[in-house]
């Protein structure tokens, strides 16, 4: 019996093999420049903007720092990308002191405001960003619905209180960061507390108050949910 190979076996076998490296890098290059394009929000061209030498080489970054638990590789890729753009436009702000991408977000009324680049690439992002991330929560709802979760209930149920949240947020890390765990979690489809008691001192009722935070702060961690993550604070 044949196994088609996702990605992510590629590239744990890219970690190793400098062959099958630089044909994934290869064969990722319009996903490299569509991601930079979006960004930067103006047009590249390889061989011509620094910015996709910039992109390769934090997708072999990201190939080479790669492991499962950081969900799926291309989000990760995406976020080392962008990091690495942020990086250099912060070494090579020109002249007059215009910068080619949002270095700086802030959330206000669900809207998006990009600090430091113009108005014209502003409008340009904001319409090209939001548009994906309608098509995110979307997915996300989808996602929510096969483990019998109403949006709606996770409205409902989010903790008022931050110290609550924190401590959701970490019991969600951990249950992603243990294999064991998060296999169980993904196949039963719920919240296997008395395994997350093994690993975490928390009582059981306050489990089974966050239960539907929690999956969902999963979902979030192992998905391609690259808006959503962005906007929870994980520290």
């Amino acid at each position: 019996m044949l196994f088609k190979r996702t990605l992510e076996d590629r590239v744990k076998k890219a970690k190793k093999d400098d062959k099958e490296l630089n044909k994934l890098i290869e064969e990722y290059k319009p996903f490299i420049a569509s991601t930079v394009q979006k960004k930067i929000g103006r047009f590249v061209k390889y061989g011509q903007d620094d910015e996709l030498t910039i992109g390769m080489l934090a997708f072999k970054e990201a190939i080479e720092s790669y492991d499962k638990n950081k969900g799926k590789f291309l989000s990760f890729a995406k976020r080392v990308i962008n990091l690495r753009l942020i990086d250099y436009y912060r070494k090579h702000v020109n002249e007059n002191n215009e910068v080619y991408m949002s270095q700086i977000i802030q959330e206000n009324d669900d809207n998006v405001y990009e600090l430091g680049a113009s108005k014209a690439i502003i409008k340009h992002q904001d319409k090209e960003e939001n548009e994906v991330r309608k098509i995110e929560i979307l997915e996300f709802k989808k996602e929510l619905d096969k483990w019998g979760i109403k949006f709606t209930d996770l409205v409902k149920s989010s903790p008022k209180q931050k110290r609550v949240r924190d401590l959701y947020k970490n019991v969600a890390k951990s249950i992603v960061e243990n294999e064991y765990i998060l296999n169980k979690l993904l196949e039963k489809k719920k919240l296997p507390i008395k395994e997350i008691q093994n690993i975490m001192s928390i009582h059981r009722k306050k489990l089974e108050r966050g239960r539907i935070y929690i999956i969902a702060l999963v979902i979030v961690l192992t998905g391609d949910y690259e808006y959503i993550r962005e906007y929870i604070d994980w520290r």
